[in-house]
């Protein structure tokens, strides 16, 4: 009896260290596991996330390369729950893999809850979320050196206020005329003068005087005969002349062979009207000079113009459209050539009043055509408007070789220079055989007009143009979306060494799931 009882008082207490030694165990074997719990739900959100990314637009991709989640549910409440039912449903697939033939797995955690926290539209911050992908997808496919070139060009190209000139040298050349006409009421029975030895006044006094002699025969007075005889080629008036061809309309000028475009937009709204849905993302970074440089490379890379028609898209100058802001074609262009007139009469006046030689050739004409009104007081004023005619014919031939396909200098010199004061007509007769190698392409000049156009409403144009392209609704596309991920398992280990009827709750676990297209995931 006594040795059974020490045999047996000896096995209970190995049996109660034996206890102890594998609670403990267990207790190590339950605490590892919950960091590998950790790391699982880890794994599964960045996975989660890999099935959003996955799922972006494909047509904006495929045309503009824009990466955008789009949420195709009637209205934007920001909720997303196609979002959120995506990655649960990632979670569960992932989770269901890992069990090999339908074995136990140690590391079972369930997503309980996926619930959008804040998220970026596209329109958002005029468009900002957008701008950036683009800034960034044209800084990942332009080489260094071109865009320090296209920076120096926008920069330096001292084109600031050329327009505004050209704009007073119109107005300068009208004046002139109207001063003319005023001063020949009381001078229309003047003899010619005697000739005085200046071969070109005595040519431009004759041909003056035949242009008088001219209405008076043919019983006309008026503007029809000042249009008809200004635009004969062999009496040319540099003022009456550029008065009679602005009558023409400006793409009849530099388009005349031409077709062009009678696309219009739909009434539809576009983002450039107000929209009810907006994000709750905080946008902290501000657009810089080289993300706007970047930007305009971009919509030059992806958006046609009136040299490169696409048949496929709502307009054909979509370029000319981010500057003009028209609904139609036409009426785009028309701004476009307007404006790029205007620029190069600026810097082609800038030019003549430098050229001593072109200078003294505008003054004989202007003494002659004073002479003739008998008031030769005029001739400094006249002279000017002479240039500024002279100016415009040479903007003509500049636009049209521009759009044939041509280049042209910001800054001329003699060489380069196309048109004659003697026959101003033959600048519409002009083409890109007469361009130099030197230059900017009409490419260049609109990217010129676009770095002086509002950077908002490029960007509202723009998205727009994309909309109207693609059927989308751009106020409905997320670039970022940040969601909080919940995650439950149960306890393993630890109920196998659970004490009384207390029962231990399961784990539950938080991660952060961040989608963002715009920049490369760390």
């Amino acid at each position: 009896m006594k040795q059974r009882f020490c045999s047996g008082s000896v096995s209970i207490f190995y049996v109660l260290i034996l206890v102890g030694l594998i609670s403990v165990l267990f207790a190590f074997l339950e605490a590892a596991r919950v960091s590998a719990l950790k790391t699982n739900v880890h794994l599964l959100t960045g996975q989660a996330e890999d099935a959003v990314y996955a799922s972006y637009q494909p047509e904006l991709w495929e045309q503009y390369h824009l990466l955008f989640w789009e949420e195709s549910g009637e209205g934007n409440t920001g909720t997303f729950p196609e979002v959120c039912n995506l990655q649960k449903d990632a979670v569960e697939q992932n989770w269901e893999s890992q069990q090999f033939g339908h074995n136990f797995f140690f590391l079972q955690a369930h997503c309980s809850k996926v619930e959008v926290e804040q998220y970026q539209l596209a329109t958002d911050d005029n468009g900002a979320g957008y701008y950036q992908q683009a800034a960034n997808w044209m800084r990942q496919n332009v080489a260094e050196d071109v865009l320090k070139t296209v920076l120096q060009s926008v920069t330096e190209s001292k084109t600031d206020g050329l327009e505004q000139r050209g704009e007073l040298q119109e107005q300068e050349v009208f004046q002139a005329l109207e001063q003319m006409d005023q001063s020949g009421k009381t001078a229309q029975t003047r003899e010619l003068p005697e000739e005085t030895g200046n071969q070109e006044q005595t040519r431009v006094l004759a041909e003056a005087q035949e242009i008088k002699e001219a209405e008076v025969d043919a019983g006309k007075t008026g503007e029809n005969s000042r249009v008809e005889l200004a635009n004969r080629s062999d009496l040319q008036n540099p003022l009456e002349w550029m008065k009679a061809v602005k009558k023409n309309g400006v793409l009849a000028l530099v388009m005349p062979e031409q077709n062009v475009s009678n696309k219009e937009l739909g009434q539809t709204e576009g983002v450039n009207h107000t929209h009810s849905a907006k994000g709750s993302w905080q946008q902290e970074k501000t657009a810089s000079v080289t993300d706007r440089l970047l930007f305009g490379l971009y919509c030059r890379a992806h958006f046609s113009d009136a040299t490169q028609e696409r048949g496929d898209r709502a307009l054909d100058y979509e370029m000319e459209y981010l500057i003009g802001g028209k609904n139609a074609d036409q009426e785009n262009l028309k701004a476009v050539v307007n404006r790029l007139l205007l620029m190069r009469e600026g810097a082609n006046l800038l030019y003549l009043e430098t050229d001593s030689t072109k200078s003294q050739e505008a003054m004989s004409v202007a003494l002659a055509l004073t002479s003739v009104v008998a008031n030769p007081e005029l001739a400094e004023p006249v002279k000017h408007a002479i240039l500024a005619a002279w100016a415009y014919a040479e903007s003509i031939s500049d636009v049209r070789i521009l759009l044939n396909g041509g280049k042209v200098s910001l800054v001329k010199n003699d060489t380069q220079w196309h048109t004659d004061l003697k026959h101003l007509g033959d600048a519409l007769n002009t083409s890109e055989k007469n361009t130099e190698q030197e230059g900017l392409s009409y490419d260049g000049y609109l990217q010129l007009l676009l770095w002086t156009t509002s950077e908002e409403k490029i960007r509202q144009r723009s998205m727009n143009l994309i909309e109207q392209n693609t059927g989308v609704c751009m106020n409905q596309m997320a670039g970022k979306i940040k969601c909080s991920v919940e995650y439950e398992a149960q306890p393993l280990f630890w109920n196998l060494v659970q004490l009384g009827n207390n029962e231990i709750g399961s784990y539950h676990f938080a991660e952060d799931s961040e989608v963002c297209y715009a920049e490369s995931k760390k």
